[in-house]
């Protein structure tokens, strides 16, 4: 009997513990939304009212619940989950026929303190394997008592960012974050992510090459951050502009060596009609600028590249092979590209300048995008170059009658008005 009440107590004095527990909880979590609000809320020059504010502390409030669930849910699902400090674990077994349910803590040393049962170190350990060894360790003490290992919280930590980006910041990620995650939203113009460097805690360090995570799926360069670590942006070395017949234009990042045969594989390939005799690559040295034609079979492996180099494959179709020539020439019309030429040697094609429409040698030169190109680079293919009729006494003679004209229609209508009105 006696032994009955004590247990009796004991359960209602358990209960009341967890009340308290859960009470404490849930200040800890409404002191910290209500901290987040005074940080958080949008400075829009207007004072919020209080259920505006109100509003925005919900919205945070079931963003971070929302967020806490998803990646519970990730982690308790993934086999590859690395036990990470802050991370919180349900203990539940039966000892003398009594349920026992305890909440462990990984502490920052990766440490766990089971009670009774000891202390375990779990660095470098996946949660399935620490809920084996755990487990294993209650039966030992407790044969037959059910053991159990549940995660109800995973722990969260801070990453330093550092180096070629706009501002040092410090990323929040927790155990499946990887290194596209941390980075993505934090590089700059001139961030290479072609050698992003992460030193970790013991001071050891690896390089990753983001692109190939990014656009090749390689995840060995896409790990995991750990806790300690800390992730190194370097300047980029060289970028290029590819344009024309590839899967896949845009700018792309080189590592010293790399080739265009890289250059291919890193646009996508080349399309059919790509036309790889005629590849060619428009270069900045100083004030001047240079057009190299490549022939894709001989510079393949052995052409290297410069920082801001243009790369255009040309098409084979004879139409993205032109020049289009218009405005004060004797013969406006469409001329076979001939590189590295400039626009005069074009405009000679359609028959020279009109000098009595034009002067200065003024033009204007859009590519087949309709971006303004400089008149000093040499032409590319799709081209536009318009010879402009700028001339004074053109223009006089021109557009003088047209004004005459109306200026006399105009004196016309007023003395009509007039002799109207007497």
């Amino acid at each position: 009997m006696g032994t009955l009440l004590f247990k009796g107590a004991f359960c209602r004095r358990f209960t009341i513990m967890k009340r308290v527990l859960l009470l404490c909880a849930l200040l800890a979590i409404t002191s910290a939304l209500l901290f987040a609000q005074e940080i958080q809320v949008p400075q829009t020059g207007q004072e919020l009212t209080e259920d505006e504010e109100g509003a925005i502390v919900i919205d945070q409030a079931e963003q971070m619940v929302e967020e806490q669930v998803n990646r519970l849910q990730l982690a308790v699902s993934n086999e590859n989950y690395p036990v990470t400090p802050g991370d919180i674990y349900r203990l539940s077994f039966s000892a003398a026929g009594s349920p026992v349910s305890n909440q462990v803590i990984v502490e920052s040393d990766y440490s766990i303190n089971l009670g009774i049962f000891g202390e375990i170190d779990a660095r470098g350990i996946n949660f399935p394997e620490l809920k084996k060894q755990i487990e294993r360790l209650i039966l030992e003490g407790y044969p037959r008592s059910l053991p159990s290992l549940s995660m109800i919280s995973i722990g969260t930590f801070q990453v330093p960012v550092v180096g070629e980006i706009p501002r040092t910041r410090y990323v929040t990620a927790w155990g499946l974050s990887r290194l596209s995650e941390i980075v993505n939203d934090v590089i700059g113009r001139h961030s290479s992510l072609r050698d992003v460097r992460v030193i970790s805690q013991n001071g050891t360090w690896r390089e990753f090459d983001l692109w190939m995570a990014n656009y090749k799926g390689d995840l060995t360069q896409n790990p995991y951050v750990r806790p300690g670590d800390r992730v190194e942006i370097s300047r980029v070395e060289k970028e290029i502009q590819i344009n024309g017949e590839v899967y896949r234009p845009g700018r792309y990042q080189l590592r010293s060596g790399e080739s265009l045969q890289d250059v291919e594989f890193f646009s996508g390939g080349f399309t059919p009609l790509a036309d790889l005799n005629r590849i060619t690559v428009e270069r900045y040295s100083g004030e001047e600028a240079e057009l190299i034609v490549l022939d894709y079979d001989e510079y393949n492996t052995t052409f290297e590249f410069e920082d801001r180099d243009i790369v255009t494959v040309p098409s084979k179709r004879s139409e993205d092979l032109q020049v289009t020539v218009v405005g004060a020439v004797f013969n406006p019309g469409r001329y076979e590209y001939n590189p590295p030429e400039k626009f005069m040697y074009y405009v000679n094609q359609a028959g020279g300048i009109d000098f009595e429409r034009n002067s200065d040698n003024e033009v204007t030169i859009v590519d087949r995008y309709g971006n303004s190109r400089n008149p000093e680079l040499p032409i590319m293919p799709g081209d536009t170059v318009t010879v402009l009729n700028n001339d004074f006494v053109y223009n006089f003679n021109r557009y003088f009658p047209v004004v005459t004209t109306g200026f006399a229609f105009i004196l016309t209508i007023i003395e009509i008005v007039n002799l109207a009105n007497q």
